[in-house]
């Protein structure tokens, strides 16, 4: 270490925040056949929420308004964030106008060479750290509707995620089947559950979560879990170790469906891992087959496979950049594997997107690379 930084894309090193970044022109052409899909973008909630409820539950839905030079997201007259962090949110990247102006959007798309993105919510993560236990069905009922909406201007280039009722088991078929209807290409759950509908904890590797994971199986729509709900701690330090903790991966989540046997009472069933890079899921592998052959009777239920089988035949992940998890691709499996640009988070390839391709490219071969880069998403989240 010669005290630079480990960055292998010059462009990431004192980049603007996104707000102010200007989308990265063509430099070459990639290879023949190349489709280049985000499996990993945002989108601004609008204030969808207060005009389509019932007037006694105006004052317990997200408001989410822009003035004093920030947009302001309040549940139950409550701020999400101190008025501070969100004038430091909108400097930073929520005013950058593609992430409320589709036209804008599709704009930097264009120059950035992304042809279609997986749109996911911005603020609405947080709504699993304040409570909302009391109007979530119409909280997330009425966000899917609209964001069906807003990806639809997108002329087939956005896909919406959505969020299904996981918590009232029996309305969780029929609230998956109307996701199907608005054209959602996958379900959204938080990485820690909450309560159900009778006030008890909910676990993923409950079996009473069974009739949940038997409708996702029966309507063929993969679910993910995606980095964003926890903040770490809120002093010196706190936005570098929040990165880096929700950054870890997603173990605590895989371990679950995988030693919970989820995978193989439904074996249809697709989860994908969002943002939190690829080098985590290498190492979990070892450790999950490790501990399954070191606590043989402790194990229960016995699996049908080795638990890092379930990996290769059920999940995947996504990246922005990632050279070290790229060096490790053939032990995560490159079919696994997903880009994402994050547009336009801060962390987002936004003004380094071509770059970041290149690196994939220059990394593994070309159909590895093609498959990472959009057919995987093309086929999995059924984008064509």
């Amino acid at each position: 270490m010669d005290g630079k930084f480990v960055l292998e894309i010059p462009e990431m090193i004192d980049i603007a925040p996104a707000a102010k970044r200007m989308a990265q022109t063509k430099k070459h052409d990639w290879p023949p056949g190349t489709v280049i899909i985000s499996a990993d973008s945002h989108m601004l909630e609008r204030d969808c929420w207060y005009d389509r409820v019932p007037e006694a539950l105006r004052g317990k839905v997200p408001r989410i308004e822009f003035k004093d030079g920030s947009y302001k997201f309040s549940l139950d007259g409550q701020p999400m964030v101190p008025d501070e962090l969100a004038v430091t949110l909108c400097e930073a990247m929520e005013c950058n106008p593609g992430l409320t102006d589709v036209q804008a959007r599709l704009k930097d798309l264009d120059v950035e060479g992304v042809e279609k993105e997986l749109i996911f919510p911005q603020r609405l993560f947080g709504l699993y750290i304040m409570g909302h236990e009391e109007t979530r069905e119409e909280i997330f009922s009425i966000y899917n509707e609209d964001i069906a909406a807003r990806c639809a201007e997108g002329n087939g280039r956005l896909f919406a995620v959505m969020i299904p009722n996981f918590w009232d088991l029996t309305k969780s078929r029929a609230s998956i089947a109307r996701i199907k209807e608005l054209g959602g290409r996958v379900l959204m759950l938080p990485n820690k559950a909450g309560k159900d509908v009778n006030g008890k904890r909910i676990h993923y590797n409950d079996p009473r979560m069974d009739p949940f994971w038997e409708a996702v199986s029966e309507f063929e729509i993969p679910l993910c879990f995606h980095i964003g709900e926890a903040i770490v701690q809120s002093r010196a330090g706190a936005a570098g170790t929040s990165v880096l903790a929700q950054m870890q991966g997603f173990r605590h989540q895989w371990g679950m469906l995988t030693f919970g046997g989820v995978f193989d009472r439904f074996p249809k069933l697709k989860v994908v891992f969002v943002e939190a890079g690829i080098c985590w899921v290498a190492s979990m592998l070892h450790d999950a087959d490790m501990a399954y052959n070191s606590f043989p009777t402790m194990m229960e239920p016995k699996l049908e496979h080795p638990p890092s089988w379930y990996w290769r035949h059920h999940c995947y992940a996504t990246f922005m950049t990632d050279p070290a998890g790229l060096e490790l691709l053939e032990r995560v499996g490159p079919e696994t594997v997903m880009w994402s640009s994050d547009y336009p988070h801060q962390e987002s390839t936004f003004g380094y997107t071509r770059s970041s391709i290149d690196a994939v490219f220059a990394s593994t071969s070309v159909k590895n690379a093609q498959m990472i880069l959009g057919k995987t998403a093309l086929k999995l989240f059924n984008m064509a």
